[in-house]
């Protein structure tokens, strides 16, 4: 009789389980900077300067309004700033060109009283501003003419701090702030009085009409026969 063996009472053979590997924790190792990484970090850089007329522009799109306020107004801030026609033009995003026919009321797609309307604002706020660049440029001249302006000189004391290899940037130890006046300069009063006072421009061309009496502003010339009559009281016909 065969008899079969019945397993099913008998404990099953559980699987050894794989026990997960913990993943390596790597180990940053941070190294000292360099003292020359150092001193380059701390010494501040200096600042590249931007172009003439980059950043002058406030964000203006390439289509302008050519009626609001804003853009004339924008006009006069990068005239007075001393730039030039074609450096507006450039900070508007239009080509020098176009601004010019602008200027000149000449632009094909606008109606002649657009042009003529655009035309005469645009060409007032660029005078009025280049006027009070040339304004201003007298008012400083007169000022270093007539003297008395404060001038303030600075003198530093600096020194380095020596460290294993390299060298610290510079540390101000010590300032000391002088103040003085201008002296009036005279060749710039002589240059303004000679533009300005006609006595004074008379004086240095050796031009007197009240003391010779010989007209200055003639066309045909000046009998001379009778200016010595005149001067002498003598005829001289004979």
């Amino acid at each position: 009789m065969r008899v079969s063996s019945d397993n099913t009472n008998e404990p099953k053979k559980e699987k050894a389980k794989k026990k997960k590997k913990s993943p390596k924790r790597k180990l940053t190792v941070i190294k000292p900077k360099d003292i020359h990484q150092q001193i380059a970090e701390a010494t501040p850089q200096p600042e590249t300067p931007p172009a003439p007329w980059k950043g002058m522009s406030r964000g203006r799109q390439a289509k302008n309004d050519y009626d609001s306020d804003d853009f004339y107004d924008e006009v006069f801030f990068l005239a007075f700033n001393g730039a030039s026609d074609a450096e507006i033009a450039c900070a508007f995003d239009i080509t020098p060109s176009y601004f010019s026919q602008i200027k000149n009321g000449k632009v094909r797609e606008w109606s002649a009283e657009d042009n003529a309307h655009r035309s005469t604002r645009l060409l007032k706020v660029l005078e009025r501003a280049r006027k009070k660049i040339l304004q201003a440029i007298k008012g400083k001249y007169l000022q270093a003419a007539l003297g008395g302006q404060d001038v303030e000189s600075v003198s530093t004391v600096t020194r380095k701090v020596m460290l294993p290899g390299a060298e610290t940037p510079t540390d101000v130890i010590q300032q000391t702030v002088t103040r003085t006046k201008t002296l009036p300069n005279m060749q710039a009063l002589a240059t303004l009085m000679f533009h300005y006072d006609k006595d004074w421009r008379k004086v240095q061309r050796g031009q007197d009409d009240d003391t010779t009496g010989i007209p200055q502003d003639i066309e045909t010339g000046i009998d001379i026969h009778k200016w010595i009559e005149r001067e002498v009281g003598v005829s001289t016909e004979k």
